[in-house]
């Protein structure tokens, strides 16, 4: 027959345990939902900072007051400074440019664009981390961060529409086709192939300043400068349209895959 006490402190050792595991399953589960929730606010986080990074590297191209706030005041300190080439009187920089679109939205927000005696260039960025893999021709590329995979249209096409807005916008004062950049920031690693037109925000400058054929003098150059400062759309209201249109079209391709998805296993069902 057992001895009481032993039995007693057995069934004491078993419920502390017991306690203290649960404790930590809680403890775990309550982090767990912290991660979570601190990943989506860092992420919202990250896709500001990734554009105020690259609008910061390209005010050595000249600043406006179409900038962001920070981004101006940055601006006016590497005036004098590394950041500011001598020759930066030749290019004139627009940031966050919303104008009239005739694509699947009203209007279209455009990250920055270059204005200079060498050609116009419009940069589109995008704050994602980890390995970037996709093909000029895809319309999805794809994020990868370990286990993590994310699908997300390819930027190219996106610049494409901004492209369009500012020829649209331009029309016969266009001497040259527009130059379409794509900027990755913060990517660990680019595995793009079919284009020399995406790169990290230096290889971004680079390819700016690769260019050297003067194209606009600097009459044209301020006049189509001076024309898209004043096209820009300020009004809060219609940016918020914007951005809900934006919002739409990306549920709208999600269900378009989703359908694609289920149209292939009907007919794999079917044979």
């Amino acid at each position: 027959m057992a001895d009481p006490m032993v039995t007693e402190l057995f069934n004491t050792f078993f419920s502390s345990i017991f306690k203290v595991l649960t404790m930590g399953i809680l403890l775990i589960m309550l982090l767990s939902i912290l991660v979570l929730f601190i990943k989506r606010g860092r992420n919202k986080l990250i896709g500001g900072m990734g554009e105020k990074f690259v609008s910061k590297k390209l005010n050595r191209f000249g600043s406006s007051k179409y900038q962001m706030p920070d981004n101006a005041v940055i601006g006016e300190k590497t005036i004098s400074r590394k950041l500011y080439s001598p020759d930066s009187v030749q290019y004139k920089s627009l940031n966050n440019l919303v104008l009239l679109s005739r694509g699947n939205t009203k209007v279209t927000q455009i990250d920055h664009v270059i204005v200079s005696n060498y050609g116009i260039f419009v940069i589109e960025t995008k704050a994602y981390k980890g390995w970037i893999f996709g093909n000029a021709s895809q319309e999805y590329w794809t994020q990868i961060i370990f286990k993590y995979k994310k699908r997300f249209y390819n930027p190219l096409r996106q610049n494409f529409a901004h492209i369009k807005a500012i020829e649209d916008l331009l029309g016969s004062k266009l001497k040259a086709p527009i130059i379409s950049l794509i900027a990755f920031p913060y990517a660990d690693k680019l595995k793009i192939s079919g284009t020399a037109s995406v790169g990290y925000t230096c290889d971004t400058i680079k390819k700016i300043e690769s260019y050297k054929s003067i194209i606009y003098s600097d009459t044209e150059r301020d006049e189509i400068f001076n024309l898209l400062s004043n096209a820009n759309i300020v009004d809060a209201e219609v940016n918020k349209q914007h951005r809900r249109e934006v919002r739409g079209l990306k549920d709208a391709k999600k269900r378009e895959a989703i359908q694609k998805e289920l149209k292939k296993l009907e007919e794999i069902i079917k044979s």
